[in-house]
């Protein structure tokens, strides 16, 4: 499950910045099992890949996904779930010298009161270029990245379900049927959520499949997932199957719905990406 889990990375950067101030982490998230009460520590490796130096700030944040994917970043303890004030960690900063190692560690402490479920923070490592000309702009030479820190606890709760379906036919024969699953994460656990679309003419039978890429869903909260179906397919009606898997090897959730072709939808231009 733990590989299964995305990083999370913010970056306010130049070219310049992508040079003298990025760090590498040796983890870019961390699951653990724990239960009520009990005490964790783990140790981060910091790289620096660059020759030159660079100052790192460590600071502990909440993070949640809004539907549509994009990461929203907030003060530690804002989300009930969060496990940011479990946490503490040392060093707060230091220098790393140009290929220089460092290690980061910290411990989670369990409270024995605390809820059943994911709870989650991230420790974010801030990299700046210790060697600002006057007048030159901070923000231009910040890389932030994230370490994912992910705590589950009994009992864990795994749930989801298909809320909606829709998949919406291009003006341009030459453009994909846009499919979109609005997916929820009723339990309590985080999941990555992987899955597949089929589209089926007439006739029943399968005429394109779409791979869901892995995606992680917080506990209760919603995702947005975009398939893009191309052609070549004639006009006609056409029945789509949405089959997700949340984690669970026995039980997929799955939805379906239907859309009119009133053209032929043509195959993707060589090079597009995108393939049906």
């Amino acid at each position: 499950m733990m590989r299964l889990l995305a990083a999370i990375v913010f970056l306010t950067l130049s070219t310049a910045a992508l040079a003298q101030s990025a760090v590498a982490i040796s983890s870019p998230a961390k699951l653990f099992e724990a239960r009520p009460g009990e005490v964790l520590n783990f140790t981060l490796q910091v790289f620096n890949p660059s020759p030159d130096p660079v100052e790192v700030r460590v600071s502990l944040g909440d993070w949640t996904y809004q539907p549509d994917g994009q990461p929203l970043f907030l003060e530690p303890g804002s989300l009930p779930q969060s496990a940011a004030p479990w946490i503490t960690f040392d060093p707060p900063s230091f220098r790393l010298e140009g290929k220089g190692r460092a290690e980061v560690r910290y411990t989670i402490r369990v409270p024995e009161n605390a809820a059943p479920g994911t709870h989650w923070a991230a420790l974010f490592l801030l990299g700046e270029n210790p060697n600002l000309q006057p007048g030159e702009k901070l923000a231009a030479f910040r890389i932030r990245v994230a370490h994912t820190i992910y705590v589950n606890l009994p009992e864990l709760v795994r749930e989801g379900r298909i809320l909606g379906l829709s998949a919406t036919p291009p003006s341009d024969p030459e453009k994909p049927v846009v499919i979109a699953v609005q997916y929820a994460n009723t339990g309590n656990a985080v999941q990555a959520v992987t899955g597949r679309i089929e589209v089926r003419n007439d006739r029943g039978e399968v005429v394109g499949r779409v791979e869901i890429e892995r995606t992680v869903v917080l506990p209760g909260s919603q995702r947005l997932l975009l398939a893009r179906f191309y052609g070549p397919v004639p006009p006609g009606d056409y029945a789509v199957l949405a089959v997700l898997n949340y984690g669970d090897p026995e039980v997929d959730v799955a939805g379906q719905t239907v859309f009119r072709l009133e053209s032929p939808l043509k195959a993707p231009r060589s090079g597009s990406g995108e393939g049906r």
